[in-house]
């Protein structure tokens, strides 16, 4: 794991406590956790950890690519566009962490200021010892614009609309690249 304290410049001062406790959840900020099956054996495995570090999972998910580098790395600010509705925010985070095991690979990234929310979130894709490869995204959060405060329970349905769209942005193209790369692979 790549870790990047250097790095730590986020739009909350609550943040420098996930360097050293990364399930800290400050007073005041939610959690939010998702995660999806997205398919069985190392083919999968390896599209996935593709996927994440060149940021598919959020051009997959419908994000606008305004300023992002091509690969996922520690100290690498995205900026992105998010279309929900007649709105597109913009996000704009830092890479604090990144993992590369043969078993878990991902990276966190903290919301910079500007960023219509105060927190951080992870992606990881992992591979269980049965070969099962899940996609978790783990986000700790609180409304920073104006706009989601007002949005009150509405802020929470946005998200978990965004991240639904995170998860199924990977098993799909994953499974059609298997098949048609390497038939027969997509089930081991």
């Amino acid at each position: 794991m790549k870790l990047a304290n250097e790095y730590l410049s986020p739009n909350t001062a609550e943040f420098g406590a996930v360097a050293r406790n990364p399930q800290f959840v400050p007073t005041g900020f939610r959690l939010t956790e998702r995660s999806r099956v997205i398919g069985h054996g190392g083919a999968f495995f390896g599209f996935a950890r593709e996927a994440l570090f060149t940021w598919q999972v959020q051009r997959g998910s419908g994000f606008v690519f305004v300023d992002v580098p091509p690969r996922v790395e520690p100290g690498a600010v995205s900026v992105f566009r998010i279309p929900f509705g007649p709105l597109r925010p913009r996000v704009i985070c830092r890479v604090y962490e990144v993992t590369d095991t043969p078993t878990r690979a991902g990276f966190s990234h903290v919301a910079l200021t500007g960023h219509p929310q105060l927190g951080w979130e992870s992606y990881h894709v992992e591979q269980n010892s049965t070969g099962q490869v899940r996609l978790v995204i783990r986000v700790v959060w609180r409304p920073a614009a104006w706009w989601m405060r007002a949005a009150g329970p509405f802020a929470r349905v946005a998200l978990a609309l965004v991240l639904r769209r995170n998860l199924a942005s990977v098993a799909r193209p994953a499974a059609a690249h298997i098949l048609a790369t390497q038939p027969g692979q997509v089930d081991k």
